[in-house]
């Protein structure tokens, strides 16, 4: 892995006196509640796990599989979505994303047998896929560079509360007016964001001049060239592997195993289930809020704090693999925040990946750092429920402390190469 840096050519399009315009703001907007809108969906299954058995009646390999899937498309869709972009612009693919989560959710409502639910999930992958990166695209191209953490991290905010209303409230709604108005009504909403994209979402300043140097290669070269460069920068390696741990232990979370880990092996009730999820949602929102104030933009502080973190949340699931029996819910409470914060750090990531590649290809980078964190999750959601499914007839406390093992191998693997990849100067 290359120690260079590519330096980033002159941010032009952003660089007079409207960068921070109502404009900027409100385009970012946006995209920021399409972003929202996403992570609703992304995260909706972990609260209606149980529901979800009932109404799809499977069991934990089979809701592993929806789960899976879901990530497992978004995964495979991050390179792409880069590329598109940086190739088309974020209107026409945050559009595109939004309708396909729109039908994705409508299909999930709708469906009552388990390859209706899987083709609704991945629908969801699939829209999920475009979201992140076009948002953080229109931050490239419509604020200065030193602003683009900060943007960034409020991006993270965003996606926060998408995951709040996917915990206690998404609850609630399920049990007051069911399964089937509940999705029905997030596609209908989802619908209509995307319609305010396609109308006010634009690409760029009006004012920006002609496209960065490498947009007239042919297609194929320019998609390689840039792979090459994005990939040997070390910043980008860096990222790639603190997203990988940040990221994909907050999924694991959020949007599968927290709530059945809850309910099975801590023995909470559903309405406790939603609350305590809802903890570690609130800690990704402070931990997006504290990264873009006090860390985004300062490279130093950056590494140590994220190799902290990562760290922590070692730490913190080697306590939930270790200790026997229930954790004493003061405990329990602390883990899940701690699971929070290190999840919304996670967005310092694409800052690393912003400031090590230029600003033509920040799509490309940001889906290749992207892929760290859910590559991980999609590993650990088919990991947790093979585990589950080999050890069914153990106490669920004994069963889901062998299931967490393999998150706790892939932290450590994660964290020894956030380490490694430090700044050289640090080493």
């Amino acid at each position: 892995m290359s120690t260079t840096v590519e330096a980033a050519p002159p941010h032009r399009a952003s660089s007079g006196p409207g960068a921070t315009s109502r404009m900027a703001w409100l385009i970012w907007g946006v995209g920021a509640l399409c972003y929202c809108a996403a992570l609703f969906h992304r995260a909706g299954l972990g609260v209606a796990a149980p529901e979800a058995v009932q109404r799809f009646d499977a069991g934990p390999g089979v809701l592993a599989l929806f789960s899976a899937l879901q990530l497992g498309v978004y995964l495979v869709l991050q390179i792409p979505a880069g590329l598109l972009a940086d190739r088309l612009g974020p209107r026409k693919v945050i559009t595109g994303g939004m309708i396909a989560l729109a039908v994705g959710s409508a299909v999930f409502a709708l469906s009552g047998s388990i390859v209706g639910g899987i083709a609704g999930r991945m629908l969801i992958g699939f829209g999920d896929a475009f979201m992140f990166t076009n948002v953080l695209r229109l931050a490239a191209h419509w604020f200065p560079p030193q602003r683009y953490g900060k943007v960034a991290a409020l991006t993270g905010l965003a996606g926060g509360l998408g995951q709040v209303v996917s915990t206690l409230p998404l609850s609630l709604s399920l049990h007051s007016l069911g399964w089937v108005p509940t999705f029905l009504g997030a596609a209908a909403l989802t619908a209509a964001l995307g319609l305010a994209a396609a109308l006010i979402i634009r690409d760029r300043d009006s004012s920006a001049p002609a496209p960065e140097p490498g947009e007239s290669e042919p297609v194929g070269e320019r998609i390689v060239h840039s792979l090459r460069a994005v990939i040997a920068q070390r910043g980008t390696g860096h990222s790639f592997w603190t997203h990988f741990v940040l990221m994909a232990q907050f999924v694991a979370i959020t949007t599968l195993w927290g709530g059945p880990w809850l309910g099975e092996a801590q023995g909470h009730g559903q309405s406790e289930i939603g609350s305590l999820l809802l903890l570690s949602v609130l800690g990704f929102i402070a931990g997006s809020w504290l990264a873009g104030q006090y860390v985004s933009g300062r490279p130093r502080r950056r590494e140590r704090y994220t190799l902290g973190l990562s760290v922590l949340v070692v730490v913190v699931w080697g306590l939930m693999v270790g200790w026997p029996g229930a954790l004493p819910l003061p405990l329990l409470v602390v883990a899940l925040l701690a699971i929070g914060v290190a999840g919304g750090a996670a967005m310092l990531a694409f800052d690393g990946a912003r400031m090590a590649n230029a600003e033509h290809r920040s799509g490309t980078a940001t889906g290749v750092v992207n892929m760290g964190g859910f590559s991980a999750a999609v590993l650990i959601q088919l990991l947790v429920g093979a585990v589950l499914e080999l050890v069914s007839g153990l106490d669920p406390a004994v069963g889901y402390r062998w299931a967490f093992l393999p998150v706790l191998a892939l932290l450590v693997i994660g964290t020894v190469a956030q380490w490694w990849l430090r700044e050289p100067a640090r080493r």
